[in-house]
């Protein structure tokens, strides 16, 4: 248990983007591009905020790394270039089709217990080589097959459930929310599910910058320096 409770959640509304970037052609500006941005101090104070960066969001596939730290403080042995590819999004290459597999191997499973989407290769220039050898969609060549293969080893170590591995009340998914508010700083504000199946959780832009910060600056031997080291 962590001694700091977590602020509360941030706001669910319509997020008050402002421009951050224009597109000029022969000094006219044809498009206005709206968004929010927050940079944070080495002590975590905003330092430099625009639009709405305390609005809840979904961060997709830049949680990743959070959800790393959470199967490593839940007891995911992997280092290196495995761990990485649990902290990532891949795109289909074969290197990464095999450290999934090498991760699936280490816990004793196959692809056959991912629960993650079947998909195409990410890369175009892999997709199209796949799709011309008859290939089909496939849940390892998903770009989120690494951190599905590191969910299951991490619940297989802990001996949880493998078939409803992604149920948001999985000890998996509650470890992962647990470590989402203590990295961030907040309560989460909502659950969904991800583009993989996976539990998706909102966080404010400011508090993804915190986890990020966090992870970065995570002191040597941490599940968050590991996975900063990974990365």
């Amino acid at each position: 248990m962590h001694s700091i409770l977590p602020a509360a959640a941030p706001p669910v509304r319509a997020p008050r983007h402002a421009p951050v970037a224009h597109l000029v052609r022969g000094g006219v500006v044809e498009g206005v591009h709206y968004g929010s941005v927050v940079v944070l101090d080495a002590d975590g104070r905003v330092a430099f905020g625009l639009g709405d960066p305390e609005a809840a969001f979904y961060p997709r596939s830049a949680l990743k790394p959070v959800q790393a730290v959470a199967m490593v403080r839940a007891g995911l042995p992997l280092d290196g270039d495995l761990l990485s590819l649990a902290a990532a999004s891949h795109s289909g290459e074969e290197r990464h089709l095999e450290g999934a597999r090498r991760i699936l191997e280490r816990a004793g499973l196959t692809e056959d217990h991912l629960r993650n989407v079947p998909d195409l290769p990410f890369d175009p220039a892999v997709r199209d080589t796949w799709v011309r050898a008859g290939r089909g969609p496939s849940r390892l060549a998903q770009n989120c097959s690494g951190k599905h293969a590191a969910m299951l080893y991490t619940a297989k170590l802990n001996g949880w459930s493998l078939d409803d591995y992604l149920d948001p009340a999985h000890p998996l998914q509650q470890a992962v929310a647990e470590t989402v508010e203590d990295l961030t700083g907040r309560r989460v504000a909502t659950v969904t599910v991800d583009g993989c199946g996976a539990p998706l959780f909102a966080v404010s832009l400011e508090g993804l910058a915190r986890a990020a910060a966090r992870i970065a600056a995570g002191a040597p031997g941490t599940p968050e320096r590991r996975v900063a080291d990974a990365m």
